[in-house]
């Protein structure tokens, strides 16, 4: 497995554009958690799981930073990487960039939990799924981490 991976090719929408003329900010989260679905059927938590086990992941925090604008039907991609996991959360970063000119548009880390949907309480994730999750740690693990993962939102004193 190589990392980062590629969880989306796609092309903005013309329904995700705002009134400056790119993508809004709600466009962006929402590239974002396909990418973080695409993670995770891949990983095993597909609908399939969710009707069997009765278990998902629900988003902890999400912190986005903007780099640079993408435009109406820009092509672009979602590179994804698992960062880190534990008994129960996950903690993805995502980056979006323009799939022709390969500049960086936006990143995206987020951390899920892994819920029993009938309980709507936490539980750990099955065993299967954290061997997955491993694989595609030890690929991160061989890339620096990323500059802007783990930053703290807010304005520095004057």
């Amino acid at each position: 497995m190589n990392a980062p991976w590629i969880s989306v090719r796609e092309m903005v929408r013309d329904e995700w554009i705002d009134f400056n003329g790119h993508m809004t900010n709600a466009a962006y989260v929402t590239a974002f958690d396909i990418a973080s679905v695409a993670l995770l059927c891949d990983i095993g938590i597909d609908p399939d799981y969710r009707a069997r086990q009765r278990c998902s992941t629900f988003a902890l925090e999400l912190h986005t930073v903007f780099h640079r604008e993408l435009p109406a039907k820009a092509p672009y991609l979602i590179e994804t990487r698992v960062l880190d996991f534990d008994a129960k959360r996950i903690h993805l970063f995502h980056q979006i960039k323009h799939a022709e000119e390969g500049f960086l548009a936006a990143s995206l880390e987020v951390v899920t939990i892994h819920v029993d949907l009938e309980k709507r309480r936490s539980t750990p994730l099955p065993e299967s799924i954290t061997a997955r999750l491993e694989a595609y740690r030890k690929a991160s693990d061989a890339l620096e981490w990323p500059e802007i993962a783990g930053r703290r939102v807010g304005l520095k004193p004057a």
